[in-house]
């Protein structure tokens, strides 16, 4: 009961978090002109998938240096990016 109890607890304040609405910008044309989107907060972790620019996506965590954010973009996986080229 206690279990299950926390678990409701749980998943109710995570569906109270907002998400922050933002997109993909500052990418280089001129060089692979993509966001990898990853399994962990940094590069060392391995790439979901890909973001183009101007992708909307929505940040629904930060890590602790803010450095990276968790994100969800329509159809695509639920994953980390780069902060550097979120504009929110």
């Amino acid at each position: 009961m206690i279990r299950s109890l926390i678990l409701c607890a749980a998943t109710l304040a995570a569906l109270a978090t907002p998400a922050t609405a933002a997109e993909v910008c500052g990418l280089d044309p001129n060089g692979d002109n993509y966001l990898a989107v990853r399994e962990g907060p940094g590069s060392r972790f391995p790439e979901l998938t890909r973001l183009g620019p101007s992708t909307y996506v929505d940040i629904i965590d930060v890590n602790a240096s803010s450095t990276w954010f968790r994100v969800v973009a329509d159809g695509e996986p639920t994953g980390w990016v780069s902060a550097r080229y979120v504009c929110q």
